[in-house]
């Protein structure tokens, strides 16, 4: 088998167990949502559910919180598993890919941040008889991946457009 091919096939099979393992979570968050008093799973952070089962926050609220997390999971899923629907078809180094490449940076950042204001928010809900610790913590590593991880794609955004307008040229 040559290296593109197994690069295909390897992109085809990581494209349908990702969809497979998205599928399942949202199946399995689903029913945890809406089974009483289930233990099995944790979403958000643990301090999120202790609020909720202490009543100190509503699950209208805690749903509000977990919304956006839930958001960008799926759309994690759809333009990863899209980046790989286009590596599987041979397509690697398009326009396609480079805005797949975006999203899921810019997904990333977008988690960053509201993992920031996820303790700001959850104070702002909380009811005032029960406290809720607001240290916003900011994990270095993460930032400075962050910040790797935009160089590359605006690297690789720049090359793109060098090459295209060599091929032009041709």
């Amino acid at each position: 088998m040559k290296p593109l091919d197994r690069i295909r096939t390897v992109s085809r099979v990581f494209r349908y167990l990702l969809i497979g393992t998205g599928t399942v979570i949202v199946i399995a968050v689903g029913v945890a949502l809406l089974a009483a008093g289930q233990e099995w799973l944790s979403i958000g952070n643990e301090q999120l559910a202790s609020l909720l089962q202490s009543g100190a926050i509503s699950g209208t609220a805690a749903a509000a919180l977990l919304a956006p997390v839930g958001l960008i999971f799926l759309l994690g899923i759809y333009w990863l598993q899209r980046l790989f629907g286009a590596y599987a078809a041979g397509r690697f180094f398009t326009d396609e890919s480079m805005a797949c490449y975006l999203w899921l940076v810019w997904l990333k950042v977008a988690s960053f941040a509201y993992q920031l204001v996820l303790p700001l928010l959850l104070n702002w809900l909380a009811t005032p008889a029960s406290p809720v610790d607001t240290d916003v913590i900011i994990d270095i590593s993460t930032l400075v991946e962050l910040m790797v991880l935009l160089l590359i794609v605006h690297i690789l955004r720049e090359a793109q457009r060098i090459n295209d307008e060599n091929e032009s040229f041709v």
